[in-house]
């Protein structure tokens, strides 16, 4: 007897869904930058991603505050999909055993734990500055969000990434080896992204300090 598997129509859609929200989550926090908080996003990422998010929301005005939002979300959407398509090139070459869909699909899942982590750096930081007036900003403060907090969630979702990385590899059959490639490209490019800019150094918070006082005062 013949046994036949039933596909939900909505499979397709899943697969793709499993690509698109992670790279949304991870890329749109580069976008979502005022003027008020434009120098703390240079700082806590690289900064040629938050300028090429600038860019890209420079070139379509917003009618309204609303549009403008909708639109900084996705110029950080686009800038994420192109990191994690060079990604899934790594990732592709070392599982070597899939269709290079289903190595993004891989790239972009696994991911969650960095987009959950891009995400808090700037909501909370965003939140913080909108909320906070400068009797209270101190510099203290100002450090302890900015600085101490986003480390520990760095930490936090790193660890996570490895896990991720490694189940993942696991449960999509991946032979030992090649998963221990894949957290080896894990780490080299979160490597990468640290030394591309991301979260603030002390040499950086010198410097960014005195700005952001400076834009509560006003």
């Amino acid at each position: 007897m013949q046994e036949s598997n039933y596909i939900t129509p909505l499979a397709k859609w899943a697969r793709i869904l499993e690509i698109i929200v992670p790279i949304y989550l991870f890329g749109k926090s580069w976008g979502v930058a005022d003027k008020k908080t434009v120098d703390l996003f240079r700082a806590e990422f690289p900064p040629f991603l938050i300028d090429g998010a600038e860019y890209l929301k420079s070139l379509v005005p917003a009618g309204s505050e609303a549009l403008g939002r909708f639109y900084a979300t996705y110029a950080g959407a686009i800038l994420g999909f192109l990191v994690v398509l060079i990604l899934a090139v790594f990732f592709h070459l070392v599982l070597n055993d899939r269709k290079f869909i289903d190595s993004l699909r891989f790239t972009s899942v696994t991911l969650l734990p960095i987009a959950l982590l891009n995400g808090t750096l700037s909501h909370v930081m965003k939140t913080f500055l909108e909320t906070v007036d400068a009797a209270t900003a101190t510099p203290e403060a100002l450090k302890k969000v900015a600085v101490d907090a986003s480390w520990n969630y760095f930490y936090l979702n790193f660890a996570f990434y490895m896990i991720v990385l490694w189940m993942m590899s696991q449960r999509t059959g991946a032979k030992r080896s090649r998963t221990w490639g894949v957290v080896g490209v894990g780490i080299a490019f979160m490597a990468l992204y640290i030394a591309c800019g991301l979260l603030i150094m002390p040499g950086e918070w010198a410097e960014l300090q005195p700005k952001l006082l400076q834009a509560l005062r006003h």
